[in-house]
């Protein structure tokens, strides 16, 4: 449990504001060299695991091959209103992740219906318990894919949609010296910033014309009095923590994309932002979900989160 954390947290559609503020193929390297016997899931399935006395639910999927070493984790978080088995399969990481070598957890929030984040130094509230329970979920889902399943703690990464992208965020900043890199999509600004800390890979996904996180800070469909960062802003708040040069490349791909990326950054520490030009609310390269619009299909997020996640393990001197 982590201590001394209050809470602000503003609902929306399907996210958790929080206010105040190479792309070739590769099977993921499996980690430190030694021999493991892991728990075999040979189809996607959920598990429960007791959180402070508490039952909560999450999806696993893990690698079919056997062999030595051990494995990266992604931590899949879903949107407002979504679920765990929604999530795995609109992302499609369960499906690919652990053909590349990944075992992918997506966690299922529960009766909360929301990711409540915890923010250091912000006014208490009454969803605390809500928050601080998210966080100890997390680092026990963690603590349990290392001790069960193999997973490689040095390598463990964290991506969501919407609301799960600002948990994605938000464990970015509270959980830096455990995980490896982030993977926000359609909800980088979503969460409070973090400049300090240790450098860290980031790849992000968001729509010019997303309706409910809105791309150039003009505000959140919900909650027309927060005003949240621009998509821009929020990435470059990642850049110059991991000491990049202060401007991005920029390369158009197909119709739709622009990806923004950033140069010189320390322990190749990549920030990589994929802009979807007229993009709505949604998951690049999926299907349609609900009425959240048709995504772009010149770049399929969860090949390209599953390249990022492969490249970039984490320095041999990061902390």
């Amino acid at each position: 449990m982590v201590a001394g954390l209050a809470v602000m947290v503003v609902t929306t559609f399907a996210a958790i504001v929080v206010s105040a503020p190479v792309e070739a193929s590769s099977v993921a390297p499996a980690g430190i060299s030694k021999s493991c016997r892991s728990q075999a899931f040979p189809e996607p399935s959920t598990q429960t695991i007791d959180v402070d006395g508490v039952a909560r639910q999450y999806r696993v999927a893990t690698p079919a091959r056997g062999g030595k070493g051990l494995r990266p984790l992604i931590l899949n978080f879903h949107g407002q209103g979504r679920d765990s088995v929604t999530q795995a399969t609109y992302s499609e990481l369960e499906a690919k992740g652990p053909a590349r070598g990944f075992v992918v957890i997506t966690p299922d929030v529960g009766e909360q219906n929301f990711w409540t984040l915890a923010v250091p130094n912000a006014t208490m509230d009454s969803v605390e318990i809500d928050a601080l329970s998210n966080l100890a979920f997390t680092s026990a889902l963690i603590e349990t894919a290392v001790a069960d399943l193999c997973v490689n703690a040095r390598r463990v990464y964290a991506t969501g949609f919407s609301a799960g992208a600002a948990m994605s965020v938000y464990l970015g900043c509270t959980l830096r010296p455990q995980l490896a890199g982030i993977a926000p999509v359609a909800g980088v600004n979503a969460a409070l910033p973090c400049p300090d800390g240790k450098p860290m890979p980031v790849i992000a996904f968001h729509g010019t014309a997303d309706p409910e996180v809105s791309y150039d800070a003009r505000g959140f469909m919900c909650c027309p009095s927060i005003a949240p960062q621009a998509v821009e802003d929020a990435v470059r708040v990642w850049a110059e923590r991991a000491g990049c040069q202060a401007k991005p490349s920029r390369k158009r791909i197909g119709s739709d994309v622009e990806r923004i990326a950033y140069r010189g950054c320390v322990r190749s520490s990549d920030v990589v932002l994929y802009k979807v030009v007229n993009g709505a609310h949604n998951w690049p390269g999926s299907f349609e979900l609900d009425d959240l619009g048709l995504p772009t299909q010149d770049i399929n997020a969860a090949d390209l989160i599953l390249d990022f996640f492969s490249q970039h393990p984490p320095a041999k001197h990061a902390q």
